[in-house]
């Protein structure tokens, strides 16, 4: 997978490979200063770390076989994330969160929009396993929450299916098993987290938790799809 994705033999290797080393070196940056009084060195790596894979995609444009709009659409997916990303760090407007959640959503349908063609069932029994473990999470999860969300029932409700729906598609892409599936998973735990931390009350660990689940599910998703779409 990572041959696929990074060592095509096409001239672009070397900007691929510092473009996903440079994301990497932007997320555990961001871990360090996680903790951190907001700052502008925060915001920004925060953004980056994601916000770098968006080249990835485009740079595929025009190999053979590479269709051109799954690939754009896989890239808005990154950009999505990377401007979600960006307001959930910008501290002093409460509005910020309610943009971060928008943001979010869209690159849901995004990554929705790239999956589905490629989805069929789930074969394997964990990928069956997980599919229910997500689905009735996610019920459980609006549950719980509901009586705390207030004037939140109705996004968050919109943004939980919009998950609900990319993650499910993620573990029914055969060819993209383990890790599409397992990515989505942990993209949906860290959302999950966040959730909880907001509406429940503090979560021990937060900050790492969320950033790691989401790094990391974000990561296995995009060398996934790479590399089924290249």
């Amino acid at each position: 997978m990572i041959e696929q994705v990074f060592m095509r033999g096409d001239g672009l290797d070397a900007l691929r490979i510092m473009l996903g080393l440079a994301s990497l070196a932007a997320a555990i940056a961001y871990q360090v200063v996680e903790r951190q009084p907001p700052s502008t060195l925060r915001t920004t790596l925060k953004t980056l770390a994601i916000g770098l894979l968006v080249p990835l995609p485009l740079l595929l444009l025009g190999a053979p076989g590479a269709a051109a709009l799954p690939l754009v659409l896989l890239a808005l997916a990154f950009l999505l994330s990377s401007l979600g990303d960006l307001f959930l760090a910008l501290k002093g407007d409460a509005r910020n969160f309610m943009r971060g959640l928008v943001a979010f959503l869209v690159s849901h349908l995004f990554y929705i929009s790239v999956m589905v063609p490629l989805a069929s069932s789930p074969e394997t029994l964990p990928a069956k396993a997980a599919s229910l473990f997500v689905g009735l999470g996610a019920i459980a999860l609006y549950l719980s929450l509901a009586p705390a969300l207030g004037r939140m029932k109705l996004p968050f409700g919109a943004y939980l299916v919009a998950i609900l729906v990319m993650a499910l598609s993620a573990l029914a892409i055969p060819a993209g098993q383990p890790w599409l599936g397992l990515g989505a998973v942990l993209f949906v735990l860290s959302d999950s987290v966040i959730a909880l931390d907001k509406f429940r009350g503090p979560i021990p660990y937060r900050g790492l938790i969320v950033w790691s689940t989401y790094y990391v599910g974000q990561a296995m998703m995009a060398l996934s799809l790479l590399a089924l779409l290249a």
